[in-house]
């Protein structure tokens, strides 16, 4: 039966693209999750798949320049599910991935309520920050990204007519209902930046 599990676990990570990210838990329906382990554990030592960290693995492939490792952005989303919990990225990750500047941050930091240690991928390093539940509200949606990025800006910059007209441009109505909702639980700066953006994306949408 394990035999059968593991040669089942086997193709199914060879059908995957070079990078894929996996975790025991995305094998919970044909196995529990302590046996999928321990076969995720063995072929980890007998070098067919590369381990992360405990519990969290890639498919190993090696190309003319070089082993093919996994994208941040796949290793966050595999850990997620794994951890059944969502980050949300610090400020200047939030700035880029919303667009809203062609910086790419130097670190790569996620906030989460979670104790959780760094993680070393290649030459490259994950971080993670523990933080109040306050400073994670809307995480999991557009929102939370928004909210983290005008953290980040600060007090000075987030009332910044031209920044404050730049992100209202990038709402949708779906972001605009989800950021009121989670702006209650910011500081009253960052509520007062919130209502203002707001208020010129409706202006511009008329949402």
């Amino acid at each position: 039966m394990q035999n059968s599990l593991t040669q089942h676990i086997r193709n199914t990570i060879a059908n995957q693209k070079p990078g894929f990210v996996f975790t025991h838990v995305d094998f919970s329906s044909i196995g529990n999750e302590a046996t999928v382990e321990r076969i995720l554990s063995r072929l980890f030592e007998a070098g067919e798949i590369r381990r992360i960290r405990r519990g969290l693995y890639y498919k190993r492939e090696i190309s003319r320049w070089g082993e093919v490792l996994p994208a941040h952005s796949a290793i966050i989303n595999t850990l997620s599910r794994m951890m059944r919990t969502k980050f949300l990225p610090d400020g200047a990750n939030a700035l880029y991935q919303l667009g809203l500047t062609t910086q790419i941050p130097m670190k790569q930091v996620y906030l989460t309520e979670k104790q959780i240690g760094d993680i070393v991928i290649g030459k490259s390093k994950i971080e993670f920050r523990k933080v109040s539940e306050k400073k994670l509200s809307g995480r999991g949606k557009r929102a939370g990204i928004y909210l983290s990025a005008i953290e980040y800006l600060g007090k000075n910059e987030a009332f910044d007519e031209s920044i404050q007209s730049k992100i209202a441009q990038t709402l949708n109505e779906k972001d605009i209902t989800d950021l009121k909702s989670a702006a209650k639980n910011r500081s009253a700066w960052v509520k007062e930046a919130v209502e203002h953006i707001i208020a010129k994306a409706s202006k511009c949408t008329n949402l």
